[in-house]
């Protein structure tokens, strides 16, 4: 079914508490997000322990890392349907205490079997977190703080991963790697605790839940259709794969253009520059524009971006610099993404599925796009690099233009 906010949407928020933004409760939601990315990054930024303890090849070290989106990549609507049987605050705090316990579970030696079974079920309380969060900070946020807010949310991922990658070799050397995973535990276990006083509950769910809401294989399906049909529910999934296909694989292969001495420098400051853009002409650009115009923009940014690279391959300096100022550009798209889901879908119900179809897809994005580019540039190098970034841009534009006339049609024929 479509849905659209009417002219009253604002004086409804406001009668529900939403014109008060509730600080404390926004920036613990926000730090059991980067909890929740530590989940990918405590084995990422130290794959190399793993090598050491488990000698399994590559293909099996790469599926430790990548088995948590698995989950979310499968059974990302289904984190939607959780929403009117737990409830948004129990769905989210059961996501993060179940982090901690695993996160403790796997600080102990065991076979590489059932690490990956305890990183399948951590997979699934990531899913719970991710789906959850922004629907808690859009909860907890007033309409003018919002856009904002959402930003925020957006950059925890790239954060987390800093954060990481800084602290983790001090942890390892003073605590070992058990250190690692007991301290995430413990972390996620303090944020849970913090959020479990913290965070109000939303209104009660009606009993009379929606009738793709139960779990057999038929009504799963018909909820996947009717996510994807609505210009609403969708919209925010749609534009967002397209970003996590690039940015993901951009982050991985544009520093294998320059020489090893600068590759360190510059794997480091590319999530930086797009975080540091997210948070500053991001949430500047969201108080003029639509949040879908926003995430359009940023689009022809990252495309606009990606043409001068072609003159400087060769010049390190420069290829680091403009590197630096196209991923920068991509820190537009996340944040107008998680605003729109919020702009677009005024339930808490409709942001679930929005938000499980941005899980599903994101992770659709973030599993296609880097084997996607790796085997562009083997047969195209830079040039075919380029052709990525502008095909993904405009199927990405494409996408929202589409949406957005969609939607003017249907209100078009209500009036």
């Amino acid at each position: 079914m479509l849905k659209k906010s009417n002219s009253h949407s604002k004086d409804v928020a406001q009668s529900r508490g939403e014109d008060v933004t509730h600080w404390l409760v926004v920036l613990l939601v926000w730090g059991a997000g980067l909890g929740a990315a530590a989940q990918f990054g405590k084995i990422a930024v130290t794959i190399d322990v793993f090598r050491e303890i488990y000698p399994v090849g590559e293909v099996a070290l790469g599926f430790l890392i990548s088995c948590v989106g698995f989950v979310g990549l499968v059974f990302g609507v289904v984190g939607g349907i959780f929403s009117p049987r737990l409830g948004i605050k129990r769905m989210f705090i059961l996501g993060i205490f179940s982090a901690a316990v695993l996160s403790a579970l796997q600080s102990f030696s065991m076979p590489f079997f059932l690490l990956i079974i305890l990183r399948i079920f951590e997979g699934a309380s990531h899913l719970f977190i991710v789906v959850a969060g922004p629907i808690l900070m859009a909860r907890h946020s007033s309409l003018r703080a919002r856009s904002g807010i959402m930003t925020l949310w957006s950059s925890f991922f790239g954060l987390s991963y800093m954060i990481v990658a800084l602290i983790a070799p001090w942890i390892i050397a003073r605590a070992g790697l058990q250190g690692l995973l007991l301290s995430h535990a413990f972390y996620m276990l303090i944020i849970g605790l913090c959020l479990s006083k913290s965070l109000k509950s939303g209104a009660a769910h009606s009993k009379n839940k929606d009738a793709h809401d139960s779990f057999d294989f038929a009504n799963l399906l018909k909820l996947h259709v009717k996510i994807y049909q609505s210009p609403w529910l969708s919209a925010a999934a749609l534009g967002f794969v397209f970003y996590t296909g690039l940015y993901i694989a951009l982050l991985t292969y544009l520093p294998e253009f320059v020489a090893p001495e600068w590759r360190t420098g510059l794997s480091a400051s590319l999530p930086f520059a797009s975080i540091v853009v997210s948070l500053t002409f991001g949430v500047v650009l969201l108080g003029f524009v639509s949040a879908v115009q926003a995430v359009i923009i940023g689009y022809v940014l990252i495309a606009i971006s990606a043409f001068p690279l072609l003159l400087v391959v060769g010049n390190d300096p420069l290829f680091v610099a403009l590197s630096i100022v196209l991923i920068g550009s991509t820190g537009i798209v996340p944040g107008a993404s998680f605003a729109a889901l919020a702009e677009l879908n005024q339930s808490d119900q409709d942001r679930a599925y929005a938000t499980g179809a941005i899980a599903q897809l994101g992770n659709v994005g973030t599993s296609c796009g880097p084997p996607l580019l790796a085997a562009i540039i083997a047969v195209s190098g830079i040039l075919g690099t380029i052709g990525f970034i502008i095909l993904f841009c405009f199927f990405g534009i494409l996408v929202h233009l589409l949406l957005a006339r969609r939607r003017s049609k249907y209100l078009a024929s209500i009036d």
